[in-house]
This record gives structure tokens, sequence and C-alpha cells, in this order.
């Protein structure tokens, strides 16, 4: 596997090795590690011992507000990214800062599912945000597409959403309710949800 002769190389393959022990996809890996493709696809299968997933990456714009248990980790992981970039001054994603956000949101999310009991014990799925999910919501968040909001009764700082047609903006934690098998759900959420997804008429 040739690799460009660049002075920093080998600190970007240790990067790109921990991306993707932690699920990062090559397209990602390639653009973060400034590795091309076939060689991110060959370093995927070298360290996880098999071919990569097929298909496009997480694009899903309204998923941090689909539900309260979304819009909890969106906001958790998105937090930690603002706050870290806003004490080093760095306002581009790079793939340091991606894998310190992750495992620190990975850190305080397992304490979270363990505590309510959101997932099965040897459930695979261990995080319902993803690296691939939480890298695209950092671009979302850049563009301006997410914004934080500051809840006026119990000051969380939650995720709301820019839309063209409609703006979503609910606490996570103030304006849900539980169902019987103890999803959290938003209050009121179908009027809004109906605006958001409206067809444009233009």
């Amino acid at each position: 596997m040739p690799f460009k002769s660049r002075s920093n190389i080998g600190a970007d393959l240790v990067l790109a090795e921990r991306l993707i022990q932690l699920g990062t996809r090559p397209p990602i890996v390639s653009q973060l590690c400034h590795l091309t493709r076939k060689q991110s696809i060959t370093f995927f299968k070298a360290i996880q011992g098999k071919s990569p997933k097929q298909g496009m990456l997480p694009h899903d714009h309204q998923w941090a507000i689909r539900s309260a248990f979304n819009n909890i980790h969106a906001s958790l992981f998105l937090s930690i990214i603002e706050d870290i970039r806003s004490r080093l001054s760095t306002p581009s994603l790079s793939a340091t800062l991606l894998v310190a956000t992750y495992e620190i949101y990975s850190n305080v999310a397992s304490r979270i599912l363990a505590d309510r009991q959101f997932i099965q014990p040897r459930s695979s799925q261990l995080y319902p945000l993803d690296i691939n999910r939480a890298w695209y919501l950092t671009s979302l968040l850049s563009a301006g597409d997410l914004v934080f909001m500051v809840c006026g009764r119990c000051r969380a700082r939650y995720l709301g959403m820019i839309h063209p047609d409609a703006a979503f903006s609910q606490c996570p934690i103030c304006e849900v309710w539980t169902d019987r098998s103890g999803r959290r759900r938003w209050v009121s959420a179908k009027s809004k949800s109906q605006s958001l997804n409206k067809p444009s008429t233009r």
C-alpha cells in the first residue's frame, strides 16, 4: 500500500487506525487523514478484518430532531465538540478532534444507557449516535442547519433545527412524555413535524 511521502504520515495513520476502530467508514477516514480512497479501504480491511459497509454515508439532516432520545445524544456530542473548539480556537474538524470528542461522548453515553437501561446488555449497537453520523451532524452544525437552544425552564442546552419551511425547537428533557415501553416522545410534536416535513409548493 504505497503512501505519498509526508512528514506527518505516521500521525495520520495512527489517527486513521483509531477512527476505523471506532467504526468510521473509509470516505471519512480518507478526508480527515489525507489518504486516498483505496488506501482507506485497504487500511479498513486490515484493521477490521472485513470489507467496509457499502452505500451512502449518513445524510438524514432531521435525525437529531426525530426523537427526544436522538436529540439528547446529538446535543451531548455536539456540545462537547463545540466546547473543545471554543477552548482551542479550532473552527475546522480534524481527525484528532473527532476521535477525542467521540471517545468522551462514548464514555458519558455508556453511563446514560447503563443507568436508564435503554438497550439490551448484549446489543451490538452500543450508542444511538455512531461516529459516522456524529461526523455528519458536525457538518450540519457548522453550516448553521442545527443550532443550540437553551431551555427557559431547565436551562439545558439542546439542538434546534433551522429549516426553509419551519423551525423546530423542543427541549428533549422538559417537552417530552414517556410511553409504556419507556421511550421518550415529544410533547405536541405532531403539528411541528408535519409542518417541518411539508413539501414546498414553490
